[in-house]
Parts: C-alpha cells; sequence; structure tokens
C-alpha cells in the first residue's frame, strides 16, 4: 500500500506527520518505509557553483551549509539509518525545480516513480516537496508524480487562520485530477484555540475522509507519542495484508 504526503504550504509537519505515520505503522509490525524523493538545502553531494549565471540577483544569499534534511526524521522514527531515502538532494533551499537549476541539473518525474518503484514495501509512505503543484521542472510537478502513482493523498495543514482555504483548495485539486484523499491532517492542534476548533468542525462537513488533528507534542524523540495519534487511522490499512 501505498501513501503519498503532501502538505497545503510548505513547513506544515509534513516530514513530522509522515515520522509519525511510519512510527505507527512500525510499532504494529508492518514493513513499512519511507521516502523523500527530492530534499532540497541538503548539500551531501550538491554543490551550486560561486559564479552562477542563474541567480537572478548576484546579491542573493545563498546558504553557505546544508540544512538538517528531512529524511533524517524517518531514522528517529525507527527506519534504518543505511536505507536511501532519497534520489535527488539539492544545496539550496527552494522549489525542487529553482534548486535543480542552480545546479544545472534537471529532475525527471520518471526517475522519481522508478525509485519509488524499487523501494516499496508492504506500506511505502511518499513525502513531496511543499504542496502538490510545487514544480519538479518546466513541464511537470509533483501532482503528476501522485496522478501517476494511484495512492491515495494524506494532506497535512497548519490549523491556523487560512486553514480553510488552504485545505479547500487542495482538495479541489485532487478532485478534479480524481485523486483520492485518505486523510487531513490538522498538525499544530490547539483544543483551546477558538480558531482552530471552528477550522476542525467546518472541515469536517467538507472532506469525505477522516481529519486527524495533532498537537504540539514534548518529549517526542523517536515519534511514539505522536505516532498513537495514527492508531485508528491505520488500522483499516493494516488488515490488507
Amino acid at each position: 500500500m501505498k501513501f503519498f504526503i503532501t502538505g497545503s504550504d510548505t513547513d506544515v509537519g509534513k516530514s513530522f506527520v509522515t515520522a509519525s505515520l511510519l512510527r505507527a505503522f512500525l510499532e504494529q509490525g508492518a514493513k513499512a518505509v519511507a521516502l523523500k524523493p527530492v530534499q532540497t538545502g541538503y548539500a551531501e553531494n550538491s554543490r551550486i557553483p560561486n559564479e552562477n549565471s542563474r541567480i537572478p540577483n548576484k546579491n542573493s544569499r545563498i546558504p553557505s551549509q546544508s540544512l538538517e534534511p528531512d529524511f533524517k526524521e524517518y531514522i528517529k522514527a525507527g527506519q534504518n539509518a543505511d536505507f536511501k531515502a532519497t534520489c535527488y538532494t539539492f544545496a539550496y533551499p527552494a522549489s525542487p525545480h529553482f534548486s535543480a537549476e542552480l545546479e544545472g541539473k534537471k529532475i525527471k518525474a520518471r526517475g522519481i516513480l522508478d525509485f519509488i518503484e524499487q523501494n516499496l514495501a508492504q506500506i511505502t509512505l511518499i513525502e513531496g516537496a511543499g504542496g502538490i503543484l510545487v514544480p519538479l521542472n518546466e513541464n511537470q510537478s509533483f501532482l503528476d508524480i501522485a496522478k501517476e502513482l494511484n495512492a491515495p493523498v494524506i494532506l497535512v495543514c497548519k490549523n491556523c487562520l487560512g486553514a480553510i482555504n488552504h485545505a479547500l483548495l487542495n482538495l479541489e485539486i485532487l478532485r478534479q485530477n480524481s485523486i483520492k484523499l485518505a486523510a487531513l491532517v490538522l498538525n499544530f492542534h490547539d483544543e483551546n484555540d477558538a480558531i482552530c476548533l471552528s477550522n476542525q468542525q467546518f472541515l469536517q462537513k467538507k472532506f469525505p475522509c477522516p481529519i486527524i488533528t495533532l498537537k504540539n507534542y514534548k518529549n517526542n524523540e523517536n515519534y511514539s507519542n505522536s505516532a498513537k495519534d495514527f492508531r485508528a487511522f491505520i488500522s483499516k490499512f493494516l488488515d490488507k495484508k
């Protein structure tokens, strides 16, 4: 079984959700893997040329060191540290098409799909970069990946002012492309916040899928606490071995 995890925006907690799901499946004895096919802001084997004509403004800031890659969170959740979770890495933390362009490279959707196919498990979690329409190159986006995978989508939204609009826009894109929505995750949920509660109540009437709320957890280094919030959701998929 495959799941494609995407977000309503950047920094909404896709990696947190992916790692929590991974932990939940592993705790139930499933053979599960998490993949992050495209990782930007990580310079393990990537370098931005010092003199780069592709940068619009020569005074643009370029990070001097790479960020902590998202796929490191999968290791904290229990994935083998030697497992290769990504097939494209780029140094500059930006949209994949731009990060690749800065290095004179090009991302191919076929390369991503082949990588996923080679690493399929009983449960395969595929995390995108940014949102569903984030471009991979001039002609392809993560929407093309999701359509080709024919996998249900788990949509992650930050539960704050604006979440309703973001969630409904993504729902419409998925509906127009006949992509099944497996779950909506409202991240950074606060039971004491009126906007969070209003968002949850409104979206429950609009979304034809489970809605899972996640709060900011403390002492969640290995994702064992946040994994608990996914147990009910994953149970129906574990019966399909």
